[in-house]
């Protein structure tokens, strides 16, 4: 008798909210950055001379950095919520998706900003 081939096996189709899990990923991810960046922040901030850097400038970097991480924390515990609770999410978690990145690129830059004017 002749084997019968195997069929080659399709991948199951995704989940219904499966981008809900790659954007809870995302939040992940982007958290663990911003408390990354916050932590070499202050290490190479305590090295600055205070004549060199503003403290406006200091002060804005971390404020946009850190409200970065709140987005990012906050956009994941929607995904939660949303999931446990087994409604739909906020609105607020698309805002979240799109300002908690642009924050933490402006926060990044700022302080890059500082540190290569004050190599100068």
């Amino acid at each position: 008798m002749i084997e019968e081939e195997e069929s080659p096996k399709l991948p199951a189709p995704a989940p219904e909210h499966d981008g809900e899990l790659l954007l809870y990923d995302f939040f992940k991810h982007l958290t663990g950055l911003v408390l990354l960046t916050l932590g070499g922040l202050l290490i190479v901030i305590k090295d600055f001379d205070p004549k060199d850097v503003k403290p406006v400038f200091v002060t804005a970097a971390i404020i946009l950095i850190s409200a970065s991480g709140v987005l990012a924390y906050g956009g994941s515990s929607e995904i939660v919520r949303a999931r446990y609770t087994r409604t739909p999410a906020r609105r607020s978690l698309q805002i979240s998706r799109i300002v908690a990145p642009a924050l933490l690129s402006f926060g990044l830059g700022l302080f890059l900003a500082m540190f290569i004017d004050s190599l100068n």
